[in-house]
């Protein structure tokens, strides 16, 4: 079974806020996590590319992440992208990765980010991939207060992701519902952004239900 993660650090290792002690490690994160338990629940070999990123984007989706389809041919493709999309510019530390992203806020507008989701998703189907959609999480409080209208632009971006996967043969695991009651310690980091080790638990658990109805022939990609 050959697996590809294409995501943003939601899906990486980091160090907690303000310091250099690891936070999470490579081990504890949602991708991993999810190769192993594809590896104990499967007898064929599981391969699992995990090309998340820093500072990733959709628009990485039409500007290489097609080869990584056209190369590994991957049984199933997970994509997480859309937070780094929206985020306001306005005091990030962190430089775009591709330089028309210059001095954009936010980086990405709500019809690229469709758009580049609709050419991934037909792409990725036309190679017979079955493809598995995250929606973008909730965020603390603390970065709702600082970024007037952030919570609106989550839910806007994740409309237009059910919009876009509605009847198409893609699944779409809605994150955001999923974790939105439960109890803010067991979700965010140190950052109020990124997951805990047992939310990425939780997002690997629900990933492996979602491919194992694919395998039992209950949801057809």
């Amino acid at each position: 079974m050959k697996v590809l993660v294409i995501g943003d650090s939601y899906g990486l290792p980091r160090y907690a806020k303000n310091s250099f002690n690891v936070e999470l490690d490579y081990a504890g994160t949602y991708p991993e996590q999810l190769r192993r338990m594809l590896s104990a629940n499967f007898t064929e070999d599981v391969c699992l590319v995990n090309r998340c990123r820093h500072a990733n984007t959709s628009l990485s989706l039409i500007k290489g992440e097609a080869n990584e389809i056209e190369f590994l041919r991957p049984d199933y493709t997970i994509l997480q992208l859309g937070l780094v999309d929206l985020w306001p510019a306005e005091g990030r530390k962190i430089w775009p990765l591709y330089s028309e992203q210059y001095g954009r806020d936010p980086w990405v507008t709500p019809d690229e980010y469709k758009n580049n989701l609709q050419l991934f998703l037909n792409f990725a189907k036309s190679r017979g991939s079955k493809v598995i959609v995250i929606n973008n999480p909730p965020v603390e409080k603390v970065h709702l207060l600082k970024h007037a209208g952030l919570e609106k632009k989550i839910v806007l971006y994740n409309n237009l992701l059910t919009r876009l996967t509605l009847g198409k043969s893609v699944n779409l695991l809605d994150w955001y519902d999923r974790i939105k009651s439960l109890d803010v310690k067991c979700i965010f980091g140190s950052d109020g952004i990124h997951p805990t080790r047992e939310a990425a638990n939780l997002l690997a658990r629900l990933l492996l239900q979602q491919i194992s109805l694919f395998e039992d022939g209950v949801v057809n990609g």
